[in-house]
């Protein structure tokens, strides 16, 4: 049986540098380290961040030399949908070290810490946006999620007069939105995205901090009457979120006529829209002789996840798991063994409750890095393409079949909303 990690105290030392939580008081040596670092945030910004209603001042951790922070790392809290299933998740923020203290493992120390805090608070996932993911594989995290989004010319897109009228329910009208539809879109967002793992789930005080933060110049509703049936966060020629009814398609195309109306007007000749790659714009972008963008990194930045508890990511996504299992129509229940590391699980797939056994395996087993199995667990890589490129080894084609079912590719998408804010 593994033996237990050691408990990390904080703060504690080594040598001249002490590794400990963030304070209140540490709010202006942090601003000052990250603009020296990161040249920004601008203070506006920082304390917007701070107004956060999950925000406490221990999310960060930080390094100190002299009692100087030289070092930092920001956690914030949230929810991750993964398939039907919600995940307790650590967004990770301005990883940073001053210049002349970097090459000595401060950042990666820190964000040590920071998996070993995440396992006793039962955060299950880590993520964050890097340019610089060589830094965190040998930490254990994967390249997971694929930039999406469409780009088409802006006179290609609908026009406002294509989705004027709806031959049910009266005219369209497309306006910005009021305080008082806070709740509609808060039911169309779940609507929309709430089977997209990636996803954030967002709490009425999520939303209303998140919409004070104005990274968007505008918010579009599409209407019918009174009643909102579609949204838009538009940021200059950028469409940040999108959500629309389903029962009502054309809310869509009246969204992106005022969106195109608008673009021409600001002479922007092309209009990018964030969105999953089922997302129903994207098949609007396509009829538009648009282009689809779908990559694992774009401008230099990837999106990266880390399970920093394997037996609770594991427990956390088993009802998805079951459905899987169920809709496959493979006899149940399916057993998979997982060596990840030096640690094993054994995985009982049911058609209502599986359980997860540590120290376990089955003659169906597979064998993976750390790394390798965010990648297959969060639905990125697929078995087959992990056995090519993650080096995973399966015992036997069985086991192959097995994870074909429970852990197949499927989209990971974040708003560039909830991004930005981890």
């Amino acid at each position: 049986m593994k033996a237990p990690e050691p408990v990390l105290r904080l703060p504690y030392r080594r040598g001249s540098v002490e590794f400990s939580i963030g304070t209140e008081a540490d709010h202006e040596a942090v601003y000052q380290m990250l603009l020296h670092v990161f040249h920004g945030p601008d203070r506006d910004s920082f304390l917007g961040a701070l107004a956060d209603p999950s925000y406490k001042p221990d999310q960060r951790l930080v390094a100190r030399v002299d009692n100087r922070v030289v070092s930092h790392v920001h956690f914030t809290e949230r929810s991750l949908r993964y398939g039907g299933a919600v995940l307790p998740m650590n967004g990770v923020m301005w990883v940073g070290t001053l210049p002349e203290y970097r090459g000595l493992g401060f950042a990666q120390n820190l964000m040590r810490l920071g998996d070993s805090r995440a396992r006793d608070t039962k955060v299950a996932v880590q993520a964050l946006t890097t340019g610089m993911p060589q830094f965190y594989r040998p930490l254990g995290w994967g390249v997971c999620g694929r930039h999406t989004f469409g780009q088409a010319l802006s006179r290609n897109l609908p026009q406002a007069s294509d989705g004027v009228i709806e031959s049910k329910g009266g005219q369209w009208h497309v306006r910005p939105w009021r305080q008082v539809e806070l709740s509609d879109l808060m039911t169309l967002y779940d609507q929309q995205f709430g089977r997209n793992s990636g996803t954030i789930t967002r709490s009425e005080d999520y939303w209303r901090w998140m919409i004070g933060r104005k990274y968007a110049h505008v918010i579009w509703v599409a209407c019918q009457g009174d009643t909102v049936r579609g949204y838009a966060f538009v940021k200059d020629h950028k469409v940040l979120e999108i959500a629309t009814s389903a029962a009502h398609p054309q809310a869509l195309r009246a969204l992106l006529g005022r969106i195109r109306a608008e673009a021409l007007e600001r002479g922007y000749p092309k209009v990018i829209i964030h969105a999953p790659v089922d997302h129903p714009v994207m098949d609007i972008i396509t009829q538009s002789s648009g282009k689809i963008v779908d990559q694992e990194e774009w401008e230099g930045s990837s999106s990266m996840y880390h399970v920093a508890n394997i037996e609770r990511f594991l427990t956390g996504i088993m009802p998805e798991l079951s459905r899987r299992a169920v809709q496959s129509g493979m006899a149940l229940p399916i057993e998979l063994g997982l060596t990840v590391g030096d640690a094993r699980w054994l995985l009982h797939v049911e058609a209502k409750a599986g359980k997860v056994e540590p120290d376990k395996l089955s003659r169906r087993h597979l064998t993976l890095t750390p790394a390798a199995f965010v990648r297959l667990g969060m639905g990125h890589t697929g078995i087959d393409r992990a056995v090519e490129e993650d080096g995973v080894e399966c015992s036997t084609g069985t086991a192959i079949d097995a994870a074909r079912i429970l852990f197949p590719i499927q989209p990971i998408w974040r708003s560039p909303l909830d991004s930005a804010t981890a």
